[in-house]
């Protein structure tokens, strides 16, 4: 069996597409990653096939994650995007060309045109709720609401109405039905698209009215595989000093507001009996500078080997972050910057496994909530849900489960 997985996306989108892969390499499988050059590296040093991609994660991530604000921005930053590289819709599709099915994400939805183009099966991967249901909504903080599942009800016209914006100029040039806006991503040729949840169903539990055809399979990871990675001498040296420290990381975006809000959160734990590793791969230069004697920054860590030493982690909620503290029994405060990491934030907060999400969006929290936020989070009470949740996630195989669909639906 030949997949091709489109990688359009940050390394949290990219990098579980590679982990499935690794799985479908063993079982006998061919499985190749169409991706930016940002990832070559991690594509090929697990023995799969890399194909280029025009693009980049940086520019991504600037209009996707910095510019979004709201929902209403995800369109404008989409066009952005694809409107710098128009050779990707033609790489795409020689990429999938020879497939026995391919795989693509919410960023990577032109991926469908080209599977109708070569008759090629498609396969959704989303890594926050896309398909409706009452239980839950990325934009609400309730449960079991027909207002949630209300609220999906944009999502796929919105999805059409980019396709034809932006692809059925291509289609048309190909020989294919121009899209409508009463086209449906979720059938092809008639019938129901498979469809992969890369997330544990502890964090997003399947909802009974989906079908067979939807599968929350657990997360897409293998986070004891950390490769050659050597820690720095100075790294273990501040782990061994003292108390175990908390992780600090807000990925790669940047922007005015995150450099304030990566220098509140250095100047809260400054002023705290705590000690913290502050992932800076991404920060600017010009950080606070104050008392950072119980603060070590670090660069890229695999976060497996990372979470298995701190006491507790703050991040931004992306869905495998999420859920490798989790894994290792972390309490976990987000700061959702964009997108799932808000629901992600919530669902960790429902679950105990942390405190309620601060939100930085609309407003950076002050210092002193941040402090406040910190000081809760290492207070003992989310100790235990964070320790159950562990409990949950130790026991599922989330790249297993989704090959053995791939295989009883292919083969």
């Amino acid at each position: 069996m030949i997949i091709t997985a489109i990688g359009i996306g940050t390394r949290g989108d990219v990098q579980p597409l590679v982990e499935l892969g690794i799985e479908m390499k063993k079982r006998g499988h061919d499985y190749r990653v169409a991706t930016f050059d940002d990832f070559k590296s991690m594509v090929t040093e697990k023995g799969l096939e890399f194909i280029h991609l025009d693009g980049s994660a940086k520019s991504l991530t600037q209009y996707l994650i910095t510019e979004y604000v709201r929902p209403v921005d995800f369109p404008p930053g989409y066009k952005k995007f694809y409107g710098e590289i128009p050779g990707v819709l033609d790489q795409i599709a020689e990429a999938v060309k020879e497939s026995d099915a391919a795989m693509y994400g919410t960023c990577s939805f032109f991926t469908r045109s080209a599977c109708d183009l070569y008759n090629v099966p498609a396969i959704r991967v989303f890594f926050s709720p896309f398909d409706s249901t009452n239980q839950y909504s990325l934009y609400s903080n309730k449960t079991n609401s027909i207002s949630n599942g209300l609220s999906y009800l944009s999502q796929e016209p919105a999805m059409n109405l980019l396709t034809i914006q932006l692809f059925n100029k291509w289609r048309a040039e190909h020989g294919l039905k121009k899209w409508t806006m009463f086209s449906d991503y979720r059938k092809q040729n008639g019938k129901k698209v498979l469809t992969f949840y890369p997330v544990s169903p502890l964090l997003m539990p399947p909802d009974s009215k989906w079908g067979s055809h939807i599968h929350v399979t657990g997360y897409w990871y293998h986070p004891k595989d950390t490769g050659d990675f050597v820690p720095s001498q100075e790294l273990v040296d501040f782990l061994e000093s003292g108390e175990p420290p908390i992780f600090i990381g807000f990925g790669r975006a940047t922007s005015p507001e995150m450099k304030e809000l990566q220098n509140r959160t250095l100047e809260a734990v400054s002023k705290m009996s705590v000690r913290a590793i502050f992932q800076g791969e991404q920060a600017d230069s010009d950080l606070f500078v104050g008392n950072t004697d119980n603060i070590l920054a670090v660069g890229n860590v695999p976060y497996g080997w990372m979470f298995e030493r701190v006491r507790a982690v703050v991040h931004h909620g992306g869905c495998s972050t999420n859920g490798l503290g989790l894994l290792e029994g972390k309490p976990t405060l987000v700061m959702p910057l964009a997108l799932d990491q808000y629901f992600y934030g919530r669902r960790v907060n429902e679950i105990g496994a942390g405190p309620k999400p601060l939100y930085v969006r609309f407003e950076l929290p002050t210092v002193e909530e941040i402090k406040s936020s910190i000081k809760d989070l290492i207070s003992g009470k989310y100790d235990e849900g964070a320790a159950k949740a562990s409990e949950t996630l130790i026991k599922e195989d989330g790249c297993n489960v989704a090959c053995d669909v791939l295989e009883k639906h292919f083969l």
